[in-house]
């Protein structure tokens, strides 16, 4: 029978990574009879869900050999066959050409490409070992040449395998650098470029990896080898990225010698900064006015820390805006803190290229020539759990760095039984409050700056885990035109987050700061109502 069944099909496991293997619904392996029927079974997977005409099929089983008088007939044979050992009628026919129907997540290489942008999108985002967990996954479903069996039409899909493979192998490498591994991303990256001598990106990672452990030498030996494969195989020089490192590691090497005292003026760094990965790696090298914005407490001054200490600059100045206006004596990098707008910074600005001015706000600013912008969110669900592994922490603070190491501190040098019980007494909403003192504290300041109407609404979102305009326009008894303003502005200030188009959320710290204030200031019959 062709076409396809009336009922939904049984999900199989095609596995093309290597010799040819299939699991049924049950998991078990299926009996695909091995030889020219696998051969037949691997090339409609190579095209799968496409038509493959009988001819492409008999040049594939019989590769590099006489083609029998009886090729059509045995190929219907072999068709039969795996129509047999497979459910639902996968393979469908019409005449002088079959197809197989694969369905969405049946197929390992197609897994493995999507592993690939899964990863790319956590390390994007700092989740470093969620990453490196589902790259290990990808990885390991190699189990030999792909397509294997096959001689003619796999060529160009065995290559894209086989950069996908490599280019998972650099991700790995990319992950275990992020956890702080370097020991483990050099010895991945070396066996790579051993076997790829001409991947720039693989020995520009490699490089990069010697210089987070202090092996500069290495690094710059790790160059010279990939200049010389270059020459000789390609006779071209190494691309602008591996040489700009190159250059970047002679510098440092020559700087050392001569490394002058770095004058800085900047507050200590926070113990035990975690996270943000991503976020330091797009500032690495940077110069310009750079904006860093986020709720309160998010760690944007300790961020700022950590690219100042990366950066290299013999010369660091802090300016708190709150107190201190004065203009800094010296160019170099420059922190400006607590902005609220972007007339305090302008006249504060050095008159040189290649400084670094990092701009603190809580707000979202406009108005600046800025060579960059960074918003800080809440930590990703590995990097808080490096703060504390307390559950009820983790869940009430939802990532936000300042409410976990309020806690945490609480919570420091007590008796096993204590911190038992002050944790679970976080699940009580004024208790958790009032733990949170200090930490709701630092949203008085953006709260008091709101319009009124803007402050009432603040208020009665409390009341609701996640809402739509149309939801928010009930809260705040105006209209949606007029509620979305007020929807931005607390999305430029940071405490309202859009997760997705239409849909917006407070953070619990953000919540529980808005319903101590609900609580304080309206009457009962209007919270009834």
């Amino acid at each position: 029978m062709n076409g396809h069944s009336a009922h939904a099909p049984a999900r199989l496991s095609f596995r093309v990574l290597g010799p040819l293997e299939v699991d049924g619904p049950d998991g078990h392996p299926l009996d695909v009879c091995g030889g020219k029927p696998a051969t037949v079974l691997t090339l409609l997977l190579l095209h799968r869900n496409a038509w493959v005409s009988t001819e492409q099929l008999v040049d594939a089983v019989w590769a590099g050999r006489d083609i029998p008088a009886s090729a059509q007939n045995n190929l219907k044979t072999y068709v039969w066959q795996l129509r047999r050992a497979l459910p639902d009628e996968r393979i469908e026919s019409r005449p002088g050409a079959y197809r197989v129907r694969v369905l969405p997540g049946e197929l390992d290489a197609d897994i493995a490409a999507g592993f690939r942008d899964e990863v790319r999108e956590l390390l994007v985002r700092g989740a470093a070992a969620e990453a490196a967990a589902i790259v290990e996954r990808a990885l390991g479903l190699w189990r030999g040449c792909p397509y294997d069996g096959l001689t003619v039409d796999a060529t160009s899909a065995v290559d894209r395998l086989a950069e996908l493979q490599r280019s998972l192998r650099e991700d790995l490498a990319d992950a275990q650098l992020a956890l702080g591994c370097p020991a483990e991303a050099i010895a991945v990256l070396r066996a790579l470029t051993e076997e790829e001598p001409l991947r720039e990106l693989a020995w520009a990672r490699l490089m990069t990896a010697y210089r987070k452990t202090g092996r500069r030498h290495d690094a710059l030996a790790a160059y010279q080898r990939a200049r010389t494969a270059l020459v000789r195989d390609l006779g071209i020089e190494p691309g602008a990225e591996l040489t700009a490192l190159h250059q970047q590691i002679l510098s440092e090497e020559a700087s050392r010698l001569i490394a002058p005292p770095v004058s800085s003026s900047l507050p200590p760094r926070v113990p035990g900064f975690v996270g943000r990965t991503a976020e330091l790696r797009s500032l690495q090298g940077a110069t310009g006015v750079v904006t860093i914005d986020g709720m309160p407490g998010i760690g944007k001054t300790a961020f700022a820390l950590e690219v100042a200490a990366a950066s290299g600059f013999e010369t660091q100045r802090y300016l708190d805006l709150r107190t201190d206006t004065s203009l800094p004596s010296a160019t170099g990098l420059l922190i400006l803190d607590n902005v609220e707008h972007a007339d305090q910074v302008r006249r504060l600005l050095p008159n040189d290229p290649d400084a670094l001015v990092l701009v603190i706000s809580r707000h979202r600013l406009t108005g600046l020539d800025r060579t960059g912008a960074v918003t800080l969110d809440v930590l990703a669900a590995d990097e808080a759990e490096r703060l504390t592994d307390i559950e009820r922490i983790l869940r009430w603070c939802e990532g936000h760095p300042g409410a976990i190491r309020h806690l945490v501190e609480r919570m420091r040098n007590r008796q096993p039984w204590t911190v038992a019980r002050m944790a679970a007494r976080l699940d009580d909403p004024a208790a958790r409050c009032r733990a949170l003192a200090e930490v709701l504290a630092a949203f008085d300041t953006a709260y008091e700056a709101l319009p009124r109407p803007v402050q009432r609404f603040y208020r009665r979102i409390a009341t609701t885990p996640q809402f739509d305009l149309r939801r928010a326009a009930r809260l705040a008894g105006v209209g949606q035109d007029e509620v979305e303003s007020m929807v931005d502005l607390l999305m430029d200030l940071n405490l309202v987050a859009e997760p997705a188009p239409g849909r917006f959320v407070l953070l619990p710290v953000v919540r529980d700061h808005a319903h101590r204030l609900l609580l304080a200031t309206e009457s009962k019959a209007e919270l009834v109502a």
